[in-house]
């Protein structure tokens, strides 16, 4: 119990220090350093239970800051919301029931793929005006299937939609951060129901590394400020690199 605390407040320090998702870090923990630690083997549902709860906990107490500070457009919000809601549920319930673990690592190595490259182009503030409704039904349909990702996966993936809020739907940085946050947090909620729904959800382990997570989302923001913002995205870059080769390793290892 005391290494899975360790983890999650790790991963939740290192997490709100680098930008990178804090259930992108627990995974590769939960599925290859704990193991090796203990003896233990976690299933793959255990582990993507596990990252649902760190999602959800991590990304609704980051909602609640950035209701206050009023960076939530709710009129669009709650649409993206409820899309991407509508697909974990569904993946949570019915879905993930029927994937195996090599799917999976697959989805899950894919989805740290794009985070890696999406790390190598920041983010720049773009002209704000209001979104074209074709192009903001296309978002939609695009958290849609990013809901059916998480509900398998336990992952959001909301870093992936960010550049299309900005450059596309034309928000502003901090309301499409706010929004992704707020989208992420209701879309791991529903995930979470769909698994709990399949029998799926074990709180045991979720709940631990959850906790532990935000208590090192807490601290991580008051260590971030020693290190450049260079340092920190080159940081981000190496997590996520190391976390690709590892699953690839492990990918190839199972067609073996």
């Amino acid at each position: 119990m005391i290494i899975l605390v360790i983890f999650g407040v790790l991963c939740g320090m290192i997490a709100s220090m680098v930008g990178a998702g804090s259930s992108m870090m627990m995974t590769p923990l939960l599925l290859y350093l704990f193991p090796l630690i203990t003896g233990t083997q976690f299933t793959i549902q255990t582990v993507t239970s596990a990252a649902l709860a760190l999602t959800l906990f991590s990304t609704a107490t980051a909602s609640i800051r950035y209701h206050q500070a009023k960076l939530i457009p709710y009129r669009y919000a709650l649409i993206l919301a409820v899309s991407g809601s509508l697909g974990s549920f569904i993946s949570g319930s019915y879905i993930s029931q029927n994937v195996n673990h090599l799917f999976v690592l697959i989805l899950f190595g894919f989805i740290a793929v794009l985070s890696f490259i999406f790390n190598l182009i920041p983010i720049k503030e773009n002209k704000v005006r209001k979104p074209e409704t074709i192009l903001f039904v296309m978002g939609v349909i695009i958290i849609f299937f990013l809901g059916i990702t998480t509900g398998i996966i336990g992952i959001g993936g909301m870093v992936l939609f960010m550049p299309y809020m900005v450059y596309v739907l034309h928000f502003p940085i901090r309301k499409a951060i706010g929004t992704t946050t707020f989208t992420g947090a209701m879309i791991a909620l529903f995930g979470i129901t769909g698994k709990s729904v399949a029998g799926m959800m074990y709180w045991k382990i979720a709940v631990i590394v959850a906790v532990g997570g935000m208590v090192g989302g807490y601290i991580g923001p008051s260590l971030s400020k020693f290190f450049p913002d260079r340092i920190l995205r080159y940081g981000m870059g190496v997590i996520l690199l190391s976390i690709i080769l590892t699953v690839v390793i492990d990918i190839i290892h199972l067609f073996k």
